[in-house]
């Protein structure tokens, strides 16, 4: 379904990944406002905002499959971040240094589809293939990074989970604003 304001069409698709960069947003501040010692405070929270991000990848995949390029790599990403976000909404025995490995491996995964989508994307000639290889890069070394305990203790728990939200951010801002680069054309 598409609104359409002047020349611009915004879709309902557009709106939930920009949905999504706002709460990737909120959750980054949120990460950065909370001291490390505290993580567990906003672990739920946290994870209410992952399951709204891979959900919302889901529908895409599930709404625009067959019209969407990379679509399979959408729908790889939204069900494993939906999966991940199960271990902070139900997990009861986690403890704060776990928090920020998580959210690593949930950043390495997601730049590894990242990476083989950007490469799709520009096999096939979709315009915007660049950011997503940009962002790819980012996430696999933001990701590698908070597996890295120097690291974590030079920055805090609470900075590295900021940080990965914000490159995850990032990501659904630049889908949200390219969107109509990724449909493909009727030949």
């Amino acid at each position: 379904m598409a609104k359409k304001q002047g020349a611009l069409r915004i879709s309902l698709i557009q709106i939930g990944w920009g949905a999504t960069a706002i709460l990737l947003l909120c959750g980054g501040i949120l990460a950065f406002a909370t001291s490390g010692d505290r993580l567990l405070t906003i672990a739920t929270p946290l994870g209410v905002i992952m399951l709204f991000a891979g959900l919302c990848n889901v529908l895409v995949y599930r709404k625009k499959r067959a019209q969407l390029h990379g679509a399979p790599w959408i729908l790889a990403d939204g069900m494993s971040t939906a999966m991940l976000s199960l271990f902070l909404l139900f997990n009861q025995m986690i403890i704060p240094t776990m928090i920020p490995f998580f959210f690593g491996v949930w950043e390495l995964f997601s730049g590894i589809l990242k990476f083989i989508d950007s490469r799709e994307l520009k096999r096939e000639g979709v315009h915007g293939w660049v950011i997503f290889f940009v962002i790819s890069i980012i996430e696999l070394v933001s990701g590698v990074a908070s597996l890295l305990r120097p690291i974590e203790e030079f920055f805090g728990m609470n900075y590295i989970i900021g940080i990965i939200l914000l490159v995850q951010c990032s990501g659904f801002v630049f889908k949200t604003v390219l969107y109509p680069n990724f449909i493909k054309r009727k030949s």
